[in-house]
């Protein structure tokens, strides 16, 4: 996933692994010294770009949003079990995670508007976009 921070007028855009939940926040998981995180504590406005299809006709999501990091014990394990789930190579993360010995925060975008690009199932009306 692509993120989009800004500190002051310089934006910035990097790639995180991420999972969602089905309330359609996108989390991930960052150290707090990352330029992205920075910026986040600055300013919690952000935004993500998925590319689901990357040949034509494209298939992506986008969000907006604000965020947070969370420290609620039952949020992050689920979603350190969500990463082990979608990302084979985070076992042994998420036992370092969740005792506390790994030093990556866990951010969370509850988004604002979520919209979706698909010109593959419906080329007619290819961008929908959800307000929360």
């Amino acid at each position: 996933m692509q993120l989009a921070t800004a500190r002051g007028q310089k934006p910035w855009v990097c790639s995180v692994f991420y999972v969602v939940d089905n309330e359609y926040n996108f989390y991930w998981l960052s150290l707090p010294t990352r330029r992205h995180s920075q910026d986040i504590a600055t300013n919690n406005h952000a935004a993500v770009t998925v590319a689901i299809k990357h040949d034509l006709p494209v298939i992506g999501i986008q969000a907006e949003g604000t965020v947070t990091i969370t420290n609620d014990q039952v949020e992050v394990e689920k979603v350190a079990t969500a990463y082990v789930e979608k990302y084979d190579s985070a076992k042994t993360f998420y036992d370092r995670f969740t005792k506390g010995i790994n030093q990556h925060w866990v951010y969370k975008l509850k988004p604002t508007s979520v919209t979706l690009f698909d010109e593959y199932n419906n080329n007619d009306n290819a961008v929908q976009t959800i307000k929360f």
